[in-house]
């Protein structure tokens, strides 16, 4: 038989389960992932990758410089269109109406990086 006080626990349990599910929710924004490294290969250098949602199509990649942190280059997608932006202050420009060409690729993390070298010209 099912008591009060065992009701009240499994009560409890789910109450906990939904804050803490839509505090994630929160962090996240989205439902993106949190800020990872992809391979980048150059000495001083980082290349950070964060999902925003979208199955994984809204994301930013950004190349930053270790020691002061600074962003050297920008690529994002929308969920739609590809985004680039060389530095912080220059203006961000769509780099194409979709980001097929990167998403739909045998190695996405590869495309990226490419793009990223393309655009620091390297």
């Amino acid at each position: 038989m099912f008591s009060l006080q065992r009701a009240l626990r499994v009560g409890t349990r789910v109450c906990a389960a939904l804050v803490l599910a839509l505090a994630g929710q929160g962090a996240g924004a989205a439902g993106g992932t949190g800020a990872y490294p992809l391979d980048w290969g150059r000495a001083g250098e980082t290349l950070q990758y964060r999902s925003c949602g979208c199955a994984d199509r809204c994301w930013v990649a950004e190349v930053k410089h270790q020691r002061s942190r600074k962003t050297l280059a920008t690529l994002r997608c929308d969920c739609e269109r590809l985004f680039a932006r060389v530095g912080t202050s220059g203006p961000e420009v769509e780099r194409s109406p979709t980001c097929s060409a990167i998403d739909d690729g045998v190695n996405k993390p590869r495309a990226i990086r490419e793009a990223l070298e393309q655009m620091l010209g390297r």
